[in-house]
Protein backbone atom coordinates (compact mmCIF):
# COMPACT_ATOMS: atom_id res chain seq x y z
CA UNK A 1 0.00 0.00 0.00
CA UNK A 2 2.78 2.48 0.42
CA UNK A 3 3.35 3.02 -3.46
CA UNK A 4 -0.54 3.87 -3.38
CA UNK A 5 -0.37 6.63 -0.75
CA UNK A 6 3.14 7.51 -2.60
CA UNK A 7 1.31 8.05 -5.93
CA UNK A 8 -1.64 10.26 -3.96
CA UNK A 9 0.83 12.15 -2.83
CA UNK A 10 2.70 12.92 -5.84
CA UNK A 11 -0.61 13.62 -7.56
CA UNK A 12 -0.91 16.06 -5.01
CA UNK A 13 2.91 17.78 -5.48
CA UNK A 14 3.40 17.08 -8.62
CA UNK A 15 1.49 19.50 -11.54
CA UNK A 16 2.69 17.88 -14.30
CA UNK A 17 -1.08 15.80 -14.63
CA UNK A 18 -0.10 14.00 -18.11
CA UNK A 19 2.86 11.96 -16.39
CA UNK A 20 1.52 11.35 -13.27
CA UNK A 21 -1.93 10.10 -14.12
CA UNK A 22 -0.68 8.23 -16.87
CA UNK A 23 1.88 6.66 -14.89
CA UNK A 24 -0.45 5.82 -11.89
CA UNK A 25 -2.84 4.43 -14.09
CA UNK A 26 -1.11 2.06 -15.32
CA UNK A 27 0.56 1.18 -12.11
CA UNK A 28 -3.07 0.50 -11.11
CA UNK A 29 -4.07 -1.64 -13.85
CA UNK A 30 -1.11 -3.76 -13.14
CA UNK A 31 -1.44 -4.47 -10.08
CA UNK A 32 -5.12 -5.11 -10.24
CA UNK A 33 -3.93 -7.87 -12.64
CA UNK A 34 -0.97 -9.30 -11.09
CA UNK A 35 -1.92 -9.84 -8.13
CA UNK A 36 -3.54 -13.35 -7.77
CA UNK A 37 -6.15 -12.21 -4.48
CA UNK A 38 -9.16 -14.71 -3.47
CA UNK A 39 -12.44 -13.79 -1.67
CA UNK A 40 -12.86 -11.23 0.06
CA UNK A 41 -9.36 -9.98 -0.18
CA UNK A 42 -9.51 -9.57 -3.67
CA UNK A 43 -13.28 -7.40 -3.26
CA UNK A 44 -10.90 -5.11 -1.11
CA UNK A 45 -8.59 -4.54 -3.27
CA UNK A 46 -10.71 -3.70 -6.04
CA UNK A 47 -12.74 -1.42 -4.04
CA UNK A 48 -9.18 0.09 -2.45
CA UNK A 49 -8.23 0.82 -6.24
CA UNK A 50 -11.39 2.26 -7.60
CA UNK A 51 -10.98 5.08 -4.84
CA UNK A 52 -7.71 5.69 -5.55
CA UNK A 53 -8.70 6.16 -8.98
CA UNK A 54 -11.69 7.86 -8.62
CA UNK A 55 -10.07 10.36 -6.11
CA UNK A 56 -6.98 10.85 -8.99
CA UNK A 57 -10.04 12.12 -11.68
CA UNK A 58 -11.59 14.11 -8.69
CA UNK A 59 -7.98 16.09 -8.51
CA UNK A 60 -7.86 16.41 -12.58
CA UNK A 61 -11.48 17.74 -13.23
CA UNK A 62 -11.09 20.52 -10.26
CA UNK A 63 -9.92 23.77 -11.72
CA UNK A 64 -6.77 25.30 -10.89
CA UNK A 65 -8.20 28.68 -9.20
CA UNK A 66 -10.28 25.80 -6.71
CA UNK A 67 -7.45 23.89 -5.82
CA UNK A 68 -6.57 25.20 -2.36
CA UNK A 69 -4.86 23.39 0.19
CA UNK A 70 -8.29 23.34 2.05
CA UNK A 71 -9.52 21.04 -0.80
CA UNK A 72 -6.92 19.38 -1.12
CA UNK A 73 -6.70 17.91 2.74
CA UNK A 74 -10.40 17.14 2.10
CA UNK A 75 -9.90 14.81 -0.24
CA UNK A 76 -6.64 12.89 1.66
CA UNK A 77 -9.18 12.88 4.40
CA UNK A 78 -11.63 11.16 2.26
CA UNK A 79 -9.33 8.87 0.72
CA UNK A 80 -8.29 7.45 3.98
CA UNK A 81 -11.90 7.03 5.44
CA UNK A 82 -12.63 5.21 2.36
CA UNK A 83 -9.34 3.38 2.94
CA UNK A 84 -10.19 2.50 7.00
CA UNK A 85 -13.82 1.35 5.44
CA UNK A 86 -12.71 -1.21 2.97
CA UNK A 87 -9.45 -2.30 4.74
CA UNK A 88 -11.20 -2.79 8.45
CA UNK A 89 -12.15 -6.07 9.99
CA UNK A 90 -13.76 -5.76 12.40
CA UNK A 91 -17.56 -4.25 12.27
CA UNK A 92 -17.55 -1.45 14.71
CA UNK A 93 -14.24 -0.15 12.58
CA UNK A 94 -15.92 -0.12 9.56
CA UNK A 95 -18.78 1.69 11.18
CA UNK A 96 -16.64 4.38 12.44
CA UNK A 97 -15.27 4.63 9.06
CA UNK A 98 -18.37 4.31 6.87
CA UNK A 99 -19.83 7.42 9.00
CA UNK A 100 -16.42 9.34 8.94
CA UNK A 101 -16.32 9.05 5.20
CA UNK A 102 -19.85 11.19 5.00
CA UNK A 103 -17.74 14.36 6.58
CA UNK A 104 -15.73 15.22 3.75
CA UNK A 105 -18.59 15.04 1.32
CA UNK A 106 -20.57 17.04 3.38
CA UNK A 107 -17.82 19.60 4.24
CA UNK A 108 -17.61 19.77 -0.11
CA UNK A 109 -20.88 20.05 -0.40
CA UNK A 110 -21.05 22.82 1.70
CA UNK A 111 -17.93 24.68 0.26
CA UNK A 112 -17.90 23.95 -3.21
CA UNK A 113 -22.15 23.73 -4.12
CA UNK A 114 -23.64 25.74 -6.47
CA UNK A 115 -27.03 27.16 -4.87
CA UNK A 116 -28.13 28.20 -1.38
CA UNK A 117 -30.32 24.94 -1.48
CA UNK A 118 -26.67 23.08 -0.66
CA UNK A 119 -27.25 23.48 3.19
CA UNK A 120 -30.67 21.85 3.05
CA UNK A 121 -29.26 19.32 0.66
CA UNK A 122 -26.35 19.10 3.24
CA UNK A 123 -28.69 18.60 6.24
CA UNK A 124 -30.80 15.50 4.53
CA UNK A 125 -27.53 14.10 3.36
CA UNK A 126 -26.33 13.92 7.27
CA UNK A 127 -29.90 13.00 8.64
CA UNK A 128 -30.38 10.06 6.36
CA UNK A 129 -26.93 8.80 6.91
CA UNK A 130 -26.62 9.15 10.32
CA UNK A 131 -29.73 8.01 12.05
CA UNK A 132 -30.94 5.25 9.70
CA UNK A 133 -26.92 3.94 11.02
CA UNK A 134 -27.68 4.64 14.74
CA UNK A 135 -30.12 0.92 14.60
CA UNK A 136 -26.91 -0.49 13.32
CA UNK A 137 -24.47 0.35 15.94
CA UNK A 138 -26.44 -0.86 18.35
CA UNK A 139 -27.05 -4.02 16.79
CA UNK A 140 -22.94 -4.93 16.52
CA UNK A 141 -22.93 -3.93 20.33
CA UNK A 142 -25.66 -6.88 20.65
CA UNK A 143 -24.50 -9.14 17.81
CA UNK A 144 -23.99 -12.06 20.09
CA UNK A 145 -27.57 -12.32 21.27
CA UNK A 146 -29.09 -12.84 17.42
CA UNK A 147 -30.68 -15.60 18.15
CA UNK A 148 -32.50 -13.60 20.80
CA UNK A 149 -33.56 -11.07 18.80
CA UNK A 150 -35.49 -12.60 14.83
CA UNK A 151 -37.63 -10.85 12.90
CA UNK A 152 -38.34 -7.97 10.18
CA UNK A 153 -37.37 -5.22 12.65
CA UNK A 154 -33.65 -6.80 13.54
CA UNK A 155 -33.15 -7.21 9.69
CA UNK A 156 -34.28 -3.86 8.77
CA UNK A 157 -31.80 -1.96 11.79
CA UNK A 158 -28.91 -4.68 10.61
CA UNK A 159 -29.55 -3.21 6.71
CA UNK A 160 -30.93 0.02 6.68
CA UNK A 161 -27.67 2.23 7.14
CA UNK A 162 -26.83 0.34 4.53
CA UNK A 163 -29.87 0.83 2.30
CA UNK A 164 -29.71 4.49 2.79
CA UNK A 165 -26.19 4.86 1.50
CA UNK A 166 -26.68 2.65 -1.70
CA UNK A 167 -29.38 4.01 -2.01
CA UNK A 168 -32.73 1.68 -2.00
CA UNK A 169 -35.89 3.04 -2.88
CA UNK A 170 -37.93 4.58 -0.29
CA UNK A 171 -34.92 5.76 1.27
CA UNK A 172 -33.22 7.38 -1.66
CA UNK A 173 -34.83 11.39 -1.13
CA UNK A 174 -31.18 12.66 -0.33
CA UNK A 175 -29.12 11.68 -2.91
CA UNK A 176 -30.73 13.36 -5.71
CA UNK A 177 -30.49 16.76 -3.66
CA UNK A 178 -26.78 15.87 -2.67
CA UNK A 179 -25.98 15.38 -6.70
CA UNK A 180 -27.80 18.65 -7.92
CA UNK A 181 -25.97 20.94 -5.09
CA UNK A 182 -22.65 18.95 -5.39
CA UNK A 183 -20.13 20.36 -7.75
CA UNK A 184 -18.82 18.33 -10.27
CA UNK A 185 -15.78 16.36 -8.38
CA UNK A 186 -18.24 16.09 -5.31
CA UNK A 187 -21.16 14.04 -7.83
CA UNK A 188 -17.76 12.36 -9.00
CA UNK A 189 -17.04 10.80 -6.24
CA UNK A 190 -20.78 10.71 -4.49
CA UNK A 191 -21.75 7.96 -7.33
CA UNK A 192 -18.23 6.54 -8.09
CA UNK A 193 -17.36 5.21 -4.92
CA UNK A 194 -19.29 6.37 -1.75
CA UNK A 195 -22.60 4.47 -3.20
CA UNK A 196 -20.38 1.31 -3.24
CA UNK A 197 -19.89 1.54 0.17
CA UNK A 198 -23.64 0.66 1.24
CA UNK A 199 -22.93 -2.52 -1.23
CA UNK A 200 -19.88 -3.64 0.37
CA UNK A 201 -21.27 -3.09 4.04
CA UNK A 202 -24.08 -5.65 2.76
CA UNK A 203 -21.49 -8.35 1.61
CA UNK A 204 -19.55 -7.97 4.43
CA UNK A 205 -22.36 -8.16 6.60
CA UNK A 206 -23.94 -11.44 4.70
CA UNK A 207 -20.15 -12.90 5.98
CA UNK A 208 -21.36 -12.95 9.71
CA UNK A 209 -24.95 -12.85 9.46
CA UNK A 210 -25.63 -14.61 5.92
CA UNK A 211 -28.60 -17.06 7.15
CA UNK A 212 -30.81 -14.62 9.77
CA UNK A 213 -30.29 -12.21 6.22
CA UNK A 214 -31.44 -14.97 4.06
CA UNK A 215 -34.46 -15.50 5.56
CA UNK A 216 -35.89 -12.27 5.22
CA UNK A 217 -34.51 -10.81 2.00
CA UNK A 218 -37.51 -12.38 -0.22
CA UNK A 219 -39.56 -9.17 0.02
CA UNK A 220 -36.73 -6.66 0.04
CA UNK A 221 -35.69 -8.35 -3.38
CA UNK A 222 -38.92 -8.17 -4.98
CA UNK A 223 -39.53 -4.15 -3.55
CA UNK A 224 -36.09 -3.07 -5.00
CA UNK A 225 -36.52 -4.70 -8.58
CA UNK A 226 -40.00 -2.59 -8.61
CA UNK A 227 -38.21 0.45 -7.09
CA UNK A 228 -36.10 0.43 -10.27
CA UNK A 229 -38.75 -0.04 -12.92
CA UNK A 230 -40.58 2.82 -11.44
CA UNK A 231 -37.65 5.31 -11.34
CA UNK A 232 -36.19 4.12 -14.45
CA UNK A 233 -39.80 5.20 -15.80
CA UNK A 234 -39.39 8.53 -13.37
CA UNK A 235 -36.01 8.93 -15.48
CA UNK A 236 -37.92 9.77 -18.84
CA UNK A 237 -39.71 12.87 -17.19
CA UNK A 238 -36.60 14.70 -15.62
CA UNK A 239 -35.51 17.68 -17.31
CA UNK A 240 -32.40 18.37 -15.38
CA UNK A 241 -29.71 16.28 -17.04
CA UNK A 242 -27.86 15.73 -13.27
CA UNK A 243 -30.88 14.51 -12.13
CA UNK A 244 -31.62 12.05 -14.80
CA UNK A 245 -27.99 10.75 -13.95
CA UNK A 246 -28.50 10.56 -10.61
CA UNK A 247 -31.85 8.70 -10.71
CA UNK A 248 -30.10 6.21 -13.01
CA UNK A 249 -27.57 5.63 -10.38
CA UNK A 250 -30.45 4.42 -7.93
CA UNK A 251 -31.87 2.07 -10.94
CA UNK A 252 -28.65 0.21 -10.86
CA UNK A 253 -27.99 0.04 -7.22
CA UNK A 254 -31.61 -1.42 -6.94
CA UNK A 255 -30.54 -4.26 -9.39
CA UNK A 256 -27.55 -4.95 -7.28
CA UNK A 257 -29.23 -4.96 -4.35
CA UNK A 258 -31.71 -7.76 -5.36
CA UNK A 259 -28.65 -9.68 -6.48
CA UNK A 260 -26.93 -9.21 -3.13
CA UNK A 261 -29.65 -10.40 -0.85
CA UNK A 262 -30.16 -13.86 -2.98
CA UNK A 263 -26.71 -14.76 -1.35
CA UNK A 264 -25.55 -16.75 -4.74
CA UNK A 265 -22.31 -16.64 -6.01
CA UNK A 266 -23.53 -15.52 -9.31
CA UNK A 267 -25.37 -12.26 -7.18
CA UNK A 268 -21.74 -11.76 -5.66
CA UNK A 269 -19.52 -11.54 -8.62
CA UNK A 270 -22.35 -9.29 -10.64
CA UNK A 271 -22.70 -7.27 -7.56
CA UNK A 272 -19.17 -6.34 -7.95
CA UNK A 273 -18.67 -6.14 -11.46
CA UNK A 274 -21.78 -3.94 -11.38
CA UNK A 275 -20.40 -1.62 -8.97
CA UNK A 276 -17.14 -1.56 -10.33
CA UNK A 277 -18.50 -0.41 -13.94
CA UNK A 278 -21.06 1.63 -12.41
CA UNK A 279 -18.46 3.58 -10.49
CA UNK A 280 -16.57 4.04 -14.06
CA UNK A 281 -19.49 4.98 -16.10
CA UNK A 282 -21.68 7.07 -13.59
CA UNK A 283 -17.87 9.16 -12.54
CA UNK A 284 -17.71 9.73 -16.27
CA UNK A 285 -21.36 10.96 -16.52
CA UNK A 286 -20.60 13.56 -14.51
CA UNK A 287 -17.59 14.56 -15.42
CA UNK A 288 -19.00 15.06 -19.52
CA UNK A 289 -21.84 16.81 -17.52
CA UNK A 290 -19.55 18.94 -15.60
CA UNK A 291 -17.95 20.26 -19.40
CA UNK A 292 -20.99 20.49 -21.09
CA UNK A 293 -21.97 22.62 -18.36
CA UNK A 294 -19.09 24.77 -17.81
CA UNK A 295 -19.85 25.45 -21.82
CA UNK A 296 -23.70 25.68 -21.95
CA UNK A 297 -24.05 27.17 -18.17
CA UNK A 298 -27.53 25.23 -17.96
CA UNK A 299 -28.17 21.84 -17.31
CA UNK A 300 -31.47 21.83 -18.67
CA UNK A 301 -32.55 18.58 -20.99
CA UNK A 302 -34.81 21.37 -23.16
CA UNK A 303 -31.53 23.73 -23.68
CA UNK A 304 -28.68 21.40 -24.29
CA UNK A 305 -29.47 20.43 -27.84
CA UNK A 306 -27.60 20.10 -31.34
CA UNK A 307 -24.04 19.28 -29.46
CA UNK A 308 -23.58 16.91 -32.54
CA UNK A 309 -23.07 19.50 -34.91
CA UNK A 310 -21.31 22.08 -32.75
CA UNK A 311 -18.90 19.64 -30.54
CA UNK A 312 -18.48 16.18 -32.11
CA UNK A 313 -16.22 15.41 -29.99
CA UNK A 314 -18.55 16.12 -27.20
CA UNK A 315 -21.34 14.07 -28.51
CA UNK A 316 -18.55 11.06 -29.11
CA UNK A 317 -17.96 10.98 -25.36
CA UNK A 318 -21.76 11.37 -24.51
CA UNK A 319 -22.70 8.22 -26.55
CA UNK A 320 -19.74 6.18 -25.34
CA UNK A 321 -20.69 7.03 -21.79
CA UNK A 322 -24.79 6.53 -22.49
CA UNK A 323 -24.07 3.41 -24.56
CA UNK A 324 -22.16 2.15 -21.54
CA UNK A 325 -24.59 3.17 -19.10
CA UNK A 326 -27.44 1.18 -20.86
CA UNK A 327 -24.98 -2.42 -20.50
CA UNK A 328 -23.53 -2.22 -24.01
CA UNK A 329 -20.68 -4.58 -24.70
CA UNK A 330 -17.67 -4.74 -24.16
CA UNK A 331 -18.71 -2.66 -20.72
CA UNK A 332 -18.23 -3.72 -17.61
CA UNK A 333 -22.11 -3.48 -16.75
CA UNK A 334 -23.02 -6.11 -19.33
CA UNK A 335 -21.54 -9.36 -17.33
CA UNK A 336 -22.47 -7.61 -14.36
CA UNK A 337 -26.47 -7.06 -15.57
CA UNK A 338 -26.49 -10.75 -16.75
CA UNK A 339 -25.04 -12.30 -13.55
CA UNK A 340 -27.07 -10.23 -11.57
CA UNK A 341 -30.50 -11.33 -13.45
CA UNK A 342 -29.52 -14.78 -13.59
CA UNK A 343 -28.78 -14.88 -9.77
CA UNK A 344 -32.60 -13.77 -9.21
CA UNK A 345 -34.16 -15.59 -11.61
CA UNK A 346 -32.71 -18.79 -9.97
CA UNK A 347 -33.53 -17.47 -6.77
CA UNK A 348 -37.28 -16.75 -7.79
CA UNK A 349 -37.95 -18.62 -11.04
CA UNK A 350 -41.60 -15.74 -11.60
CA UNK A 351 -39.14 -12.11 -11.45
CA UNK A 352 -38.23 -12.89 -14.99
CA UNK A 353 -41.40 -11.05 -16.23
CA UNK A 354 -40.45 -8.07 -13.58
CA UNK A 355 -36.61 -8.42 -14.74
CA UNK A 356 -37.18 -8.05 -18.31
CA UNK A 357 -39.45 -4.93 -17.62
CA UNK A 358 -36.96 -3.62 -15.69
CA UNK A 359 -33.97 -4.34 -18.89
CA UNK A 360 -36.19 -2.56 -21.35
CA UNK A 361 -36.73 0.80 -19.33
CA UNK A 362 -32.92 1.02 -17.88
CA UNK A 363 -31.86 0.77 -21.66
CA UNK A 364 -34.38 3.20 -23.02
CA UNK A 365 -33.77 6.22 -20.82
CA UNK A 366 -29.82 6.04 -21.62
CA UNK A 367 -31.35 6.61 -25.18
CA UNK A 368 -33.51 9.09 -24.03
CA UNK A 369 -30.69 11.27 -22.49
CA UNK A 370 -28.26 11.08 -25.63
CA UNK A 371 -30.90 11.80 -27.92
CA UNK A 372 -32.71 14.37 -26.62
CA UNK A 373 -29.27 16.45 -25.49
CA UNK A 374 -27.05 15.58 -28.42
CA UNK A 375 -29.62 15.66 -31.55
CA UNK A 376 -32.00 17.98 -32.75
CA UNK A 377 -31.63 22.01 -33.44
CA UNK A 378 -30.01 24.37 -30.76
CA UNK A 379 -31.74 27.68 -31.22
CA UNK A 380 -29.95 29.10 -28.39
CA UNK A 381 -26.12 28.03 -28.88
CA UNK A 382 -24.01 28.65 -32.19
CA UNK A 383 -20.44 27.75 -30.89
CA UNK A 384 -18.51 26.15 -28.58
CA UNK A 385 -14.89 25.86 -27.51
CA UNK A 386 -13.77 22.31 -28.43
CA UNK A 387 -12.80 20.02 -25.77
CA UNK A 388 -9.43 20.01 -24.83
CA UNK A 389 -6.45 17.49 -24.69
CA UNK A 390 -6.61 17.25 -21.14
CA UNK A 391 -10.55 17.25 -20.63
CA UNK A 392 -10.07 13.99 -23.13
CA UNK A 393 -7.49 12.62 -20.98
CA UNK A 394 -9.80 12.63 -18.09
CA UNK A 395 -13.19 11.42 -20.28
CA UNK A 396 -10.13 8.34 -21.35
CA UNK A 397 -9.45 7.65 -18.09
CA UNK A 398 -12.96 6.83 -17.06
CA UNK A 399 -13.80 5.11 -20.10
CA UNK A 400 -10.62 2.78 -20.56
CA UNK A 401 -11.04 0.85 -17.42
CA UNK A 402 -14.58 0.40 -18.02
CA UNK A 403 -14.41 -1.52 -21.05
CA UNK A 404 -11.18 -3.26 -20.96
CA UNK A 405 -11.94 -5.68 -17.65
CA UNK A 406 -14.55 -7.52 -19.51
CA UNK A 407 -11.95 -9.05 -21.62
CA UNK A 408 -10.50 -10.98 -18.70
CA UNK A 409 -13.54 -11.50 -16.32
CA UNK A 410 -11.08 -13.75 -13.76
CA UNK A 411 -9.43 -11.38 -12.01
CA UNK A 412 -13.16 -10.42 -11.23
CA UNK A 413 -14.01 -13.78 -9.96
CA UNK A 414 -14.03 -13.93 -5.91
CA UNK A 415 -15.62 -17.41 -5.47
Amino acid sequence: MLEVYLGIFFVVVIKDWFIVSYSLVFYIMYLLFSLNQEGEDMIKLIFILLSVWLVIMMLMSVSQNLKTSDLLFIFIWLLLSLFTSFYVETLIMFYLAFEMSVLPILLILFGWGYQPDRLEAGFYMLMYTVLFSLPLLLKIFYLDNLHMSVGTLSFLMFLMAFLVKMPMVGVHYWLPRAHVEAPVFGSMILAGVMLKLGGYGVFKLSLIIGDFLFNYSKTLIIFSILGGVIFSGVCFIQSDLKLLIAYSSIVHMSIVLSGLMTMHELGLNGAVMMMVGHGFCSSGLFCILGLTYNRSMTRSIIMNKGFISMIPICSFWWFLFCSSNLSFPPCLNLPGELFLCLSIIVYNNYTYMLLALFGILSSLYSVYLFSFSQQSFSWNFFSFKSFSLYESLLLILHWFPLNVFIFDLSVLKFY
